[in-house]
């Protein structure tokens, strides 16, 4: 769920790009069996409960590609509780995080075939830059079936022939604008490499383009759009940039400084510069965007008269005594709060700085998942409810946005998982406390959580339903912090 994307996301990028192999060796990967309880279409990320219970967080190689019905599939093909082998890496720290690609043993399934087509010929064809010279770009493709690749796409590979684009993109495969920021290209040279690894597509190409744009270097990936093809943005929310589109509220999906231009930063985030430092508080001095180490736990005590308590870490149950640092501050049901406003239990997440003895222990910021799904304009819309499993369904809504004519239209759903619920869930409709049995499908949710830990899989503490609900629950906390200090 994404209470817990953006731990995907911090564990993911513990891993740099150049340390990961382009097409990781057959043989080199570890299988585990899951059930996929997580997608995060956009960042490529997700998380599966393996067969003894434990979480594991994923994020897919820009040249994974999942397997799903026996066909390539993107994440978004994949149902939520889909039983798969996960073909895992691990990250710089030996975490098994990375993926591969996953298995079902299912035959094949045209359909889902079709649909892969399809999705990817709206958004190109992804791929990895080997060569620059001159104005020629070589690119190797992405496949998870290789033995397909030609004879899905060589009919638009023909030497001599113009008329596509090549569009930057990030290692999530995220485009920018592609009908403005890609190049024209023509066709030199189209060659078979060997397949000797996972991902490899088995096709080289080199194309002539009219100009070298500054994202054409040797390791970027690409997306390649043939002849006649429709060049379009991806879908609002997908993009990195947005066009044509009112501002993007979910700061989440923005494109990311701190990972895309690490340069940027003298100090390392948690999405970059691992060999820099963490940036070091200074008195009086608000710490800076990206600076802080995110960390997610459960609130087990708050003292307002100092602004200290201690949290215990998600997974692992470590104990972390912690103190709010002047300029910090407390969000609670998404207004600013005092520390004894979050009930003990709550899982929040925690804004952390060094201190003198290099521990993680000054808070900057302590929010509970209320305030942060509403303040980056995100609701849980039910899509299935499995309540004698205990579970709900759900899918990662943002609001209506204006489109290119000026229509209102809502964006497609940026992710899904599995909300897990128990008789002691609460669940709240107006001013009015309810049941779980009153819950339908296509209802709107915030709700807050405990945190995951061994053997205690993460389950909703409280529900809230409908946006009116969610609004004044916001509103009555805001009246009752009143002007007290942020301790």
């Amino acid at each position: 769920m994404m209470i817990t994307r953006f731990l995907t996301l911090l564990l993911g990028a513990s891993s740099l790009l150049a340390e990961i192999p382009v097409f990781p060796k057959l043989g080199t990967e570890q299988r585990v069996h899951g059930e996929l309880v997580q997608a995060d279409f956009v960042h490529r990320s997700g998380q599966f409960r393996t067969e003894d219970g434990a979480l594991i967080d994923f994020t897919l190689i820009p040249s994974g590609i999942m397997r799903y019905r026996g066909s390539e599939a993107d994440l978004r093909e994949v149902p939520l509780g889909t039983k798969l082998t996960f073909l895992m890496l691990p990250d710089a720290e030996g975490r098994l995080t990375r993926l591969i690609t996953t298995e079902d043993e299912q035959p094949a399934d045209p359909e889902q075939r079709k649909r892969f087509i399809e999705f990817t010929k709206v958004r190109g064809i992804a791929g990895r830059i080997d060569q620059t010279e001159s104005n020629l770009v070589t690119v190797t493709f992405f496949s998870g079936q290789p033995e397909l690749f030609k004879t899905t796409w060589m009919a638009d590979f023909v030497v001599g022939k113009g008329g596509g684009k090549l569009c930057v993109a990030n290692d999530e495969l995220r485009t920018w604008n592609p009908p403005v920021d890609g190049e024209g290209f023509s066709f030199v040279e189209v060659r078979d490499v060997p397949v000797d690894g996972y991902g490899c597509s088995g096709v080289q190409i080199v194309v002539k383009v009219s100009n070298m744009l500054e994202g054409f270097r040797k390791g970027r990936v690409v997306r390649m759009f043939g002849a006649g093809w429709k060049t379009q943005d991806q879908f609002y929310g997908e993009s990195l940039m947005g066009y044509g589109f009112g501002r993007m509220q979910n700061q989440e999906l923005l494109e990311n400084p701190a990972k895309e231009y690490p340069e940027q930063f003298p100090f390392r985030t948690e999405f970059s510069n691992r060999d820099h430092s963490w940036y070091q508080l200074k008195p009086g001095q608000k710490p800076p965007l990206f600076s802080e180490h995110l960390v997610f736990g459960e609130l087990v005590k708050a003292d307002v008269a100092t602004g200290t308590g201690q949290f215990k870490t998600e997974r692992n149950g470590e104990l972390v005594d912690f103190t709010l640092i002047p300029e910090g501050i407390v969000k609670y049901l998404n207004a600013d709060a005092l520390l004894s406003d979050i009930p003990l239990g709550t899982r929040c997440r925690f804004h952390l700085y060094q201190d003198s003895k290099k521990a993680f222990t000054q808070a900057s910021l302590v929010s509970d998942e209320f305030s942060h799904q509403a303040s980056n304009a995100v609701t849980w819309r039910v899509k299935n409810l499995r309540l004698t499993e205990g579970r709900l369904h759900i899918g990662w809504q943002l609001p209506e946005v204006k489109d290119y004519n000026g229509d209102m239209q809502r964006p497609p759903d940026f992710g899904h998982s599995i909300l897990q619920v128990a008789e002691t869930t609460r669940v709240w409709k107006g001013n009015k406390q309810v049941t779980l049995q009153d819950i339908a499908v296509g209802d709107v949710l915030l709700a807050n959580v405990i945190s995951e830990q061994k053997g205690q899989p993460s389950r909703a503490t409280d529900l809230w339903i409908g946006e009116d609900t969610h609004k004044a629950l916001t509103e009555a906390q805001k009246k009752k912090k009143g002007p007290v200090a942020k301790r």
